[in-house]
């Protein structure tokens, strides 16, 4: 029988992170985006923001960002512009990334160890930005964490390891049906502090909601996203404030992952709840 905990998912307690040998994450990312800065898409601008993290971040990969406009005559490319150079500031093992753009920073993780590890490594990125770049007003803040569990022989029943009321149509009796091969439920949630996007459900081999998810899975799987972020307007850039409500956002989006899934799922990845 299933363990879970008996609480509701969008209360204010944060949880202790229990510890997994291994993760289940397949895309792990904080932002915040502000009012464009021209600046930013000259290097000799961004030298001083690059050798604050250059110790821990010290490979540099300038890249532009690809848009697409939308035209009578279909959807073509946007000509280049400085306002399309991404700063890519990545780690010796090509796990950890800065990225720094003329309206946004963002970090993101291949291999996730911690809540802790993730958010200190935004605050010092966001403590480079406010040193350097010094950015008056933050337009938006975004904490993302999207789980994958690939549907394998090896992997418990789904009703092991995920609460029925998120499972839903996926484990209930239909008649005649032999598999569901697809259930995505969408929801948006308005907290204290900000808005939850939570996505999950049943995915086909080969595919995927979103590029932000990765290569799709080669077999069915259940997905997990939960995005959380602000949605009140501008408001000033204080360092502080911006760090403590991306920790808040992350305690926050941690209490749902943890409502959703068993004890037994924390198990099965070498975690003791």
């Amino acid at each position: 029988m299933a363990t879970f905990l008996n609480m509701p998912p969008f209360g204010d307690d944060p949880l202790d992170e229990v510890p997994l040998e291994s993760v289940p994450l397949v895309a792990v990312i904080a932002q915040v985006r502000f009012p464009p800065v021209a600046s930013i898409a000259d290097q000799a601008f961004i030298g001083s923001f690059q050798e604050e993290l250059r110790p821990s971040y010290p490979v540099l990969r300038p890249e532009r960002e690809v848009r697409v406009v939308i035209t009578p005559d279909g959807v073509v490319q946007a000509p280049e512009t400085n306002n399309n150079v991404v700063w890519r500031f990545v780690d010796l093992d090509e796990n950890w990334k800065v990225s720094l753009a003329p309206s946004f920073l963002s970090l993101d993780v291949g291999q996730y160890t911690s809540r802790k590890e993730f958010m200190a490594r935004f605050r010092v990125a966001l403590q480079a930005l406010e040193n350097h770049i010094k950015p008056q007003v933050l337009d938006r803040l975004g904490v993302r964490y999207v789980d994958r569990l690939e549907l394998t022989d090896d992997l418990p029943a789904l009703d092991e390891l995920v609460r029925p009321e998120v499972l839903g149509v996926a484990v209930q009796d239909l008649g005649g049906v032999t598999d569901v091969s697809r259930s995505i439920s969408d929801t948006e949630v308005h907290a204290s502090n900000g808005v939850m996007r939570a996505r999950w459900g049943i995915l086909p081999a080969n595919t995927a909601l979103d590029p932000f998810h990765g290569e799709p899975s080669t077999r069915p799987s259940w997905l997990l996203d939960l995005d959380m972020y602000t949605a009140d307007g501008s408001r000033s850039f204080a360092l502080a404030d911006v760090a403590g409500l991306a920790e808040s956002f992350a305690e926050r989006i941690y209490r749902v992952f943890r409502w959703a899934v068993s004890n037994e799922l924390l198990q099965h990845f070498g975690g003791n709840p």
